[in-house]
């Protein structure tokens, strides 16, 4: 994680507007200054591995790097980047640009990756976005919201460890494929030709399409989508709704986070709603950091359940539940030794 730098210091800088911080109850954001979204994907599989002391990257069977914004020369790949400098061989490597969504999904695939062949044991997800670039204002690019810069790795494997996965679901709503294209041509693509990503003139754009159209019921499905995605989770899981301790969704707009709560019936407290406004809304990494935060802090605990529920343009739908085991990594003498639950 970056430095944060506060709204207040962000108002008095002229970035953002002094009348919303109060408002929409915004406290900072994450900002990684200039250093490269893979540079800082490597640094937090270095830190993974560092923390797990049981292995090395190079016995990885698979590296899924999930990402949002450019992360680097066009025509360019950033899984490649952490091969050459940490993995080396022929580790199977692939980006995957499913959005805000990118990490639970790719939990999916890394985990059907592995359950597809006995001999494979762990997979590395790992994901990093520096949004501080000129077609991105961070501070009023969703408004509501700020952006922030982070990078996360999680290492998933068969065996043991510091908490278990016990369900992941991802689906997508075809339908809601417009929400996020501004009424842009497809091409040329308006990063080619410097048109800035504008989230609110966006949705606007959209809205305005729904009202000619006397609406499309868009938002009830998603809301619909969402409530399927997490029953369809908890209940492969064997736990209710319940049972869950933390719920982590995007780290976004107060009013979003109204809503969502709404649907699970659940509190303020029980989201991760105070540490997401102070680092703000960082690509595919939210409810991971949010995690890593809850873990440090005590705000998990052995035998704890945490859900995730993940949005992503397009529109991407995902939830995933684990169960806390230990409050640190677990290496295997350690397993072995029954220091697991």
């Amino acid at each position: 994680m970056p430095d944060t730098v506060t709204v207040e210091q962000a108002a008095r800088d002229g970035l953002y507007p002094a009348d919303e911080i109060e408002r929409f109850q915004q406290i900072g954001a994450a900002v990684a200054g200039d250093i490269p979204a893979p540079e800082m994907a490597l640094r937090a599989v270095q830190d993974a591995y560092d923390r797990w002391g049981e292995s090395s990257p190079r016995d990885l069977d698979l590296l899924l790097y999930p990402s949002v914004w450019h992360q680097g020369p066009n025509g360019w790949q950033p899984q490649h980047y952490l091969q050459m400098r940490l993995l080396g061989g022929d580790v199977p490597a692939y980006e995957i640009r499913s959005g805000c969504v990118g990490m639970i999904s790719s939990l999916e695939l890394a985990a059907s990756y592995l359950q597809a062949d006995p001999g494979r044991r762990t997979a590395m997800v790992v994901s990093a976005d520096n949004h501080g670039t000129p077609l991105v204002d961070r501070w009023r690019m969703t408004p509501g919201a700020v952006i922030g810069d982070a990078a996360c790795a999680l290492l998933l494997g068969k065996e043991y460890g510091m908490a278990e996965l016990l369900s992941v679901n991802a689906t997508t709503i075809p339908e809601a494929d417009a929400v996020n294209d501004g009424g842009y041509p497809l091409f040329p693509p308006d990063a080619t030709v410097g048109i800035g990503l504008s989230f609110g003139d966006r949705h606007e754009e959209f809205r305005q399409r729904l009202l000619k159209k006397q609406g499309t019921g868009i938002h009830l499905k998603i809301q619909k989508t969402m409530m399927e995605q997490v029953e369809r989770t908890l209940d492969e899981a064997g736990i209710k709704l319940a049972d869950i301790t933390r719920v982590a969704f995007p780290h976004g707009r107060r009013e979003d986070l109204d809503g969502q709560m709404s649907w699970l019936g659940i509190g303020i407290d029980q989201t991760t709603w105070d540490y997401g406004r102070r680092v703000g809304h960082c690509g595919a990494v939210d409810q991971f950091i949010a995690f890593e935060h809850l873990i440090a802090t005590g705000g998990l605990q052995p035998g704890d359940h945490y859900l995730m529920v993940g949005f992503g343009s397009g529109t991407s739908v995902a939830a995933a539940a684990f169960r806390v085991l230990a409050p640190a990594p677990v290496t295997r003498p350690a397993a072995r030794e029954g220091h697991l639950a």
